[in-house]
């Protein structure tokens, strides 16, 4: 398994329920795969460089993980398809 973290931008006009609940889906794809949480933070509520489908705000979040590097990419897959989610990005940690 590799280290892996994951950025993600949730939209701004979401409950504190659902987005609690897209950082669960994000969580459980993770460990769904076959991969294991190591860390959470939540960077809060931050303005955008530039607006994101009539956005200018998003809540931040990253997660560090171990996955089998076969299971990045179904992960992706289901992520692209999360109208929450208006950017994420998964990058392999290196040591």
């Amino acid at each position: 398994m590799r280290a892996y973290e994951i950025v993600y931008v949730i939209k701004p006009d979401l409950s504190d329920e659902e987005r609690a609940s897209k950082v669960e889906r994000i969580h459980s794809l993770i460990t769904e795969n076959g991969g294991e949480i190591k860390e959470t933070d939540d960077w809060g509520k931050r303005k955008l460089a530039y607006e994101i489908r009539h956005c200018s705000e998003g809540h931040y979040g990253l997660t560090t993980f171990k996955l089998p590097p076969q299971a990045v990419e179904p992960i992706e897959e289901r992520l692209n398809i999360d109208e929450g989610l208006l950017r994420y990005q998964i990058v392999s940690r290196s040591k």
